[in-house]
């Protein structure tokens, strides 16, 4: 069952560096009142050189976080998001990913939300240059590059 419509202000997904413990989340999530629920989505995650990863169309189970701002909060924290993903604005060419909705399930519950998420544009580049995650979680392939 869907909860919400493209009319809310939807939940982004996170996967990367916006996921609680890294450097992003504490600067673009963590200074606004949120709440996030364990989540997956349908896609392809890839390591990329510059320290995070880029998502990808496809059919694998991506695993991350649906982030829930605040209603006095969203605009702004939406805005950093965008920022930080340099992404200006639907079809613009400067973008390097794009926010798209998709439909999100909620680990435990198994409900299904509709949910903004930052996909990466140069879909070659990230297929040359980056590092594919086959089981679909950066955090955990962040932790096995570090044991």
């Amino acid at each position: 069952m869907n909860v919400n419509n493209q009319n809310d202000k939807l939940p982004v997904f996170v996967y990367g560096t916006l996921l609680a413990g890294f450097g992003n989340h504490r600067n673009y999530v963590n200074p606004y009142k949120h709440e996030a629920t364990p989540a997956t989505i349908r896609g392809e995650i890839y390591h990329l050189l510059a320290g995070y990863p880029g998502l990808l169309k496809g059919e694998q189970e991506v695993v991350g976080e649906i982030v829930t701002f605040a209603p006095d909060v969203y605009e702004q924290a939406l805005a950093g998001l965008d920022e930080l993903e340099t992404y200006y604005g639907e079809g613009d060419p400067r973008n390097e990913y794009e926010r798209i909705i998709v439909p999100s399930t909620m680990e435990g519950t198994g409900q299904v939300v509709n949910v903004y998420v930052y996909r990466y544009l140069d879909q070659d580049l990230v297929k040359q240059t980056g590092m594919h995650i086959s089981h679909g979680n950066w955090r955990r392939y962040m932790q096995e590059l570090s044991e």
